[in-house]
């Protein structure tokens, strides 16, 4: 079979795509497989932990110093025979996409607040989703839907017709499952960005709830942000005291440590986390995953009630009900944790991921059969039905581009 080159390019480094591109080098071969980085690491990120050093990885190009640098990402993007293309200037895109080549679209959700058809009154939008779909509907162009709500988004404008696949972003797994954790008390852990959407109101609401439950200990947030005085108010107010403890950004090595520790990981975030890495690390590292259902992992790694857990958006209540019951279930804390340990090994490990994108570039090559996976990493996506209220533009009925 003939060996392929493939171009996966972002914006730039981070640990949950580097697990993925580290897979697809060891594969591939660092002359066939590229990471192709389009700009530095920004401040945020280096406020969080992350480490900002430019990486040395012979499989990495840029990010660029200048616009020679970003010339050569461009010609070796083009020049690959698959181009997987994330965050990055628009024309990576639309080049790649008009020049007849296997391009695969990788992103979250579109619409990060609900989609109405009155944003089609506004120009820009108009002419932006023109311009999407424009590019999205060439028959050699494919779409990498990372998280729950991303199909549903890119089928409510008509874009990719069925050439939709499933794709997260990943985290590295223990080569073993996690410990028991049969100890007395129980801890509860967030990490992140201090943000509105993050919704850590609803888990403080939540853990108030359930602050003199027997055999509850506390409570730990590990961040920083706009939100971070205001929250630690609100935790106050509701009496949090000792229960609840803030604390500031950590490396992502020093993030899984915390995990191995705690008991139960709360990703509180609204429909604005299209995916949310901490889901697959929490749930690597042996905590109970809760999630809010509109976080964009949390209905693809969690089969509520056994691999996790799920509550509706805004709910606290619910939240809290289902903490009290992990707080005073150790078996049923232990049977989760078991479950989701063996999910994630079992399809939404980096290898998997790899094996099974490298199969499907060769499939839509024509080198082999495209491959047909009942589940997990580029199985096929189905998207759900348009929202009610959609009101389709008259150019939403033409037929793909040749």
């Amino acid at each position: 079979m003939r060996e392929i080159t493939l171009a996966y390019v972002t914006n730039m480094w981070s640990h949950f795509q580097a697990t993925i591109c580290r897979e697809l080098s060891a594969k591939m071969g660092a002359d066939r497989f590229k990471m192709v980085l389009c700009e530095p690491v920004y401040d945020e990120r280096r406020q969080l932990g992350w480490d900002t050093s430019s990486p040395t990885e012979q499989w990495v190009l840029g990010p660029p110093g200048g616009r020679v640098q970003m010339a050569e990402l461009r010609e070796w993007t083009m020049g690959a025979d698959v181009a997987v293309i994330g965050s990055a200037p628009p024309d990576f895109a639309t080049r790649r996409a008009a020049s007849g080549r296997l391009t695969l679209i990788m992103s979250e959700r579109l619409w990060k607040r609900p989609w109405r058809w009155t944003r089609l009154l506004r120009p820009r939008t108009a002419l932006g989703v023109y311009r999407f779909r424009r590019m999205a509907n060439r028959s050699n162009v494919h779409y990498l839907a990372i998280g729950a709500g991303a199909p549903s988004d890119v089928r409510q404008i008509r874009a990719f017709d069925d050439r939709i696949w499933t794709w997260p972003y990943f985290a590295e797994a223990p080569a073993n499952q996690p410990e028991p954790r049969l100890g007395p008390g129980v801890r509860i852990l967030w990490v992140g960005r201090m943000i509105p959407w993050k919704r850590v109101d609803l888990l403080l609401e939540a853990v108030a709830m359930i602050r003199d439950e027997p055999g509850f200990e506390g409570l730990d947030l590990f961040g920083t942000g706009d939100q971070q005085e205001p929250w630690k108010r609100l935790a106050q107010h509701l009496g949090l005291g000792d229960k609840c403890g803030f604390h500031g950004p950590q490396h992502p090595s020093v993030v899984r440590r915390l995990m191995r520790e705690a008991d139960i990981y709360v990703l509180a975030s609204d429909r604005n986390e299209g995916w949310g890495v901490v889901a697959n690390e929490a749930m690597s590292e042996g905590c109970v995953l809760v999630a809010n259902r509109e976080a964009g992992a949390a209905r693809v790694l969690i089969k509520d009630g056994i691999t996790g857990f799920l509550f509706d958006d805004g709910n606290s209540s619910q939240l809290a009900d289902i903490l009290r019951m992990l707080v005073r279930r150790p078996e049923l804390r232990e049977r989760v944790r078991a479950e989701a340990f063996e999910n994630l090994v079992r399809l939404w490990h980096p290898r998997v991921g790899a094996e099974r994108l490298i199969a499907l570039c060769q499939g839509l090559l024509g080198l082999v059969p495209v491959p047909d996976f009942a589940q997990g990493p580029c199985s096929r996506a189905i998207p759900g039905d348009v929202a009610p209220g959609i009101v389709e533009p008259r150019w939403s009925t033409r037929g793909p581009r040749r």
